[in-house]
């Protein structure tokens, strides 16, 4: 059963400029090993910025949307071996999730990006 959703979609150049800007946003939002796989591509940025809204579709699923109450390095994403995205949940985020919807979801993930823009869409499930 569906009990959640969640969108975002983000240009790529807003979260370029964040990062270079040099005031910690990157590792700010970004755990060490999302850090470590956009670092690897080709444009980096096109994978932050994919992450970042996944972060923010993830708490939009949820029901609370962003507000930087949560730390969003806890919010990490990872590829299985077949590049299928996925949430890494922390022990912080799934005794959020207990309080929030009062159980730990099955949560599917998909990302997408153009030269512009990056989107992701989430799916909280009741197992």
């Amino acid at each position: 059963m569906t009990v959640g959703i969640g969108v975002d979609i983000v240009d790529i150049d807003r979260i370029k400029e964040r990062i270079e800007a040099g005031t910690g946003f990157r590792d700010l939002v970004f755990s060490t090993d999302e850090i470590a796989y956009c670092e690897k591509k080709t444009n980096p940025y096109e994978s932050y910025s994919a992450r970042f809204a996944a972060k923010e579709a993830f708490l939009k699923a949820a029901g609370i949307g962003i507000d930087f109450s949560m730390d969003l390095k806890e919010i990490a994403v990872a590829n299985n071996e077949k590049g299928k995205p996925y949430f890494i949940l922390t022990e912080p985020v799934e005794r959020f999730l207990l309080h929030q919807l009062g159980f730990i979801p099955e949560t599917q993930l998909s990302l997408s990006h153009s030269k512009q823009q990056a989107i992701a869409f989430v799916l909280f499930n009741k197992k």
